[in-house]
């Protein structure tokens, strides 16, 4: 008997707000330009959304990232990382 699957959050990342007025406008990005666009393999995207270390939404059965969610995201990792050396 398989065991049901609790529906898991998209995203664990505290700092980041979803707002419905943010997605109107939105530019959404395919697995591949999301790669060109990060400048990472394949399975890094794999793993960053395995994990939900970035905000990604199906449609049908491909991954979707939101160009300016994946922005703040990294510009806020960046910095944080500039401020901790």
């Amino acid at each position: 008997m398989k065991k049901e699957k609790k529906d898991q959050p998209v995203l664990q990342n505290r700092h980041l707000e979803f707002d419905a007025h943010l997605f109107e406008n939105e530019v959404w990005l395919t697995t591949e330009e999301a790669m060109a666009h990060l400048n990472v393999s394949r399975s890094t995207m794999y793993r960053l959304r395995k994990h939900h270390n970035i905000p990604s939404f199906k449609l049908g059965h491909s991954p979707m990232y939101p160009k300016h969610l994946l922005n703040k995201l990294f510009i806020h990792k960046a910095l944080r990382n500039v401020n901790n050396s």
